[in-house]
């Protein structure tokens, strides 16, 4: 009786053990997911942005509304001073993100005049110009795969940021100091739409990058003049959402919050080259409609118009002469309401 006794406690006590490491391994902590490796969308291969300048139908504030940015009139005479501007990069192995083989190099663009509509409460804040931010991705076979990126659970944790970097003066190269407010250079709105590639124009979508900013539809405007910088275009994957953890709201345009940073991955890094070479309150060079600009010269004009030329000269490499026939057929293309692009 007592062998069957230590017998049996011997196998009560095996049994024990073989429960305890059962249990043990069945409480190992599952390996989380590489989310890098399984997010649900191809990486781009191509990435295309396109800049667009517009003059506005409504007020600022009411562009995540009611829409509003119409496309300026684009010149058939000018070469350098374009209203219509795209640039390409392709994500090459080994070396990431160039600029792919016969794009431009840097978007040109002006700084906006502060303007208003209207008066007392009716008073609305209308700059111009401000320019439709575009961005498209394609795989490796030439396909456009913004879609993938605009699902619903997709569109959950996606988000572009726009961050100025890099930042001088373009006259003289003079870099901006370490504590200069780079947010001051640009505002923008994100204008996604739903259906992503409808517009709010026609009537085939609704605005709604406010209530979900994306950022493949963007309405930006520049702050100041005088000013050369990369705008850093980055691409947020979020591993659970793209709203900051510890304040469960979405962070600023230019200012992913460093616990968002650590919330997620970035699908796409790019630095994108900014000149801001203009500013539209200073458009005075004073040229007549019917000017010969062919007897014009440069001490025909005062020293309010000649650093517009000069600025024109610099940011394209150009002759005094170029840059006068640049500004001329740039100011006085036909009407703003003949553009075709509209939000």
């Amino acid at each position: 009786m007592k062998r069957n006794f230590l017998k049996t406690a011997a196998f009560l006590f095996m049994g024990i053990i073989a429960t305890m490491a059962f249990t043990a391994c069945s409480n190992d902590p599952e390996n989380p997911q590489d989310e890098r490796k399984n997010k649900l969308h191809e990486d781009p291969a191509k990435m295309e942005i396109q800049l667009v300048e517009c003059h506005l139908h409504t007020a600022w504030e009411n562009i995540q509304e009611v829409g509003g940015p119409h496309q300026n009139t684009e010149s058939d005479k000018t070469k350098y001073m374009k209203k219509i501007q795209t640039i390409t990069y392709q994500n090459v192995e080994g070396k990431g993100w160039q600029l792919a083989e016969g794009s431009p190099k840097k978007f040109y663009v002006m700084k906006n005049g502060e303007y208003y509509n209207g008066s007392g409460a009716n008073k609305e804040f209308q700059p111009a110009p401000v320019y439709l931010l575009f961005i498209k991705y394609y795989n490796t076979a030439g396909k456009l795969i913004n879609q993938e990126f605009m699902t619903e659970d997709q569109a959950r944790i996606h988000q572009h940021f726009f961050t100025p970097v890099n930042v001088k003066s373009f006259v003289d190269g003079k870099p901006e100091t370490d504590n200069a407010d780079k947010s001051e250079l640009v505002d923008y709105l994100y204008t996604d739409t739903t259906p992503w590639d409808g517009t709010k124009h026609e009537g085939t979508a609704k605005i709604t990058g406010k209530e979900n900013p994306v950022g493949f539809k963007g309405v930006i405007r520049f702050l100041k003049n005088d000013k050369e910088f990369d705008l850093r275009i980055r691409l947020y994957h979020g591993y659970k959402g793209k709203t900051d953890p510890k304040t469960n709201k979405f962070c600023p345009f230019n200012k992913p919050s460093g616990s968002l940073i650590q919330a997620g991955t970035w699908d796409v890094n790019v630095d994108v080259p900014f000149i801001v070479y203009m500013d539209r309150n200073e458009m005075s060079v004073d040229v007549d409609e019917d000017a010969d600009l062919s007897k014009l010269k440069e001490s025909d004009f005062d020293e309010d118009s000649n650093p517009t030329l000069h600025r024109i000269m610099k940011a394209f490499g150009i002759t005094w002469a170029e840059a006068l026939h640049e500004y001329y057929y740039y100011t006085y293309t036909p009407g703003p309401g003949k553009g075709g692009i509209w939000l």
